[in-house]
C-alpha cells in the first residue's frame, strides 16, 4: 500500500502516437515517480494552415513536473525526439537516456533551443540497464528499425515488466 492507503498502480499514459503517426510520447507513473518514453512531434496535415509542427498536450506533465525522474529515448526519428526541446522549455527532465545517434541529434536540438542546461544526456548501449528513480529499471534491447541505433526497452517496475518496442 502507498502512503495514501490506496493500492500501488502503474499508470501507462500515451500522450501521443497512439492511433496516429507522430507525437510519440508515453508517460509511465508509479506512485510519485514519472518517467517519459520519447517525446516526439508530428507534421501538420494539409488543412492546418500556418502550423509548422504538432505536439501532444503536455498539461499533465506540467501539472506533475515534480514527479518527473527522467526520460527514455528509443531512437532518433523526429516523431520520437522532436518535442523534447519544447518539453524542456516548460519543465526540467533530470536525465535523458538513449542511443548514441539519438543523443547526438538531440544535443544539437537542445543547444539550438537554448535548453541544454535543463537536462543531462546519457548514452546507452545494447543490454545496458539504467535505474530511473526508485521504481524503474530500464533495459535497452537492440532492435531493427528504419533508423540505425534503435532500441526496444524492458521497463522493470515493482508490478512487473513492460516491453515497449520503440514505435507505438
Amino acid at each position: 500500500m502507498s502512503q495514501t492507503g490506496s493500492a500501488n498502480v502503474l499508470k501507462v499514459i500515451p500522450l501521443g502516437g497512439l492511433h496516429e503517426i507522430g507525437k510519440n510520447t508515453c508517460v509511465f507513473e508509479y506512485n510519485d515517480e514519472i518517467i517519459l518514453l520519447d517525446a516526439g512531434l508530428a507534421f501538420p496535415s494539409d488543412g492546418m494552415h500556418g502550423v509548422n509542427i504538432v505536439l501532444p498536450d503536455m498539461t499533465y506533465l506540467r501539472e506533475n513536473r515534480h514527479k518527473i525522474k527522467g526520460m527514455i529515448v528509443t531512437h532518433g526519428h523526429e516523431d520520437h525526439i522532436g518535442g523534447i526541446a519544447f518539453h524542456l522549455k516548460q519543465f526540467d527532465i533530470p536525465v535523458i537516456y538513449g542511443p548514441r545517434l539519438a543523443m547526438a541529434l538531440l544535443q544539437d536540438k537542445l543547444e539550438e533551443a537554448g535548453v541544454s542546461d535543463r537536462t543531462e544526456l546519457r548514452t546507452v548501449r545494447p543490454r545496458d540497464m539504467v535505474r530511473i528513480g526508485s521504481s524503474f529499471l530500464v533495459e535497452y534491447i537492440r532492435n531493427t528499425h528504419s533508423m540505425a541505433d534503435s532500441f526496444t526497452v524492458a521497463i522493470h517496475t515493482p508490478l512487473g515488466v513492460v516491453i515497449h518496442t520503440g514505435d507505438f
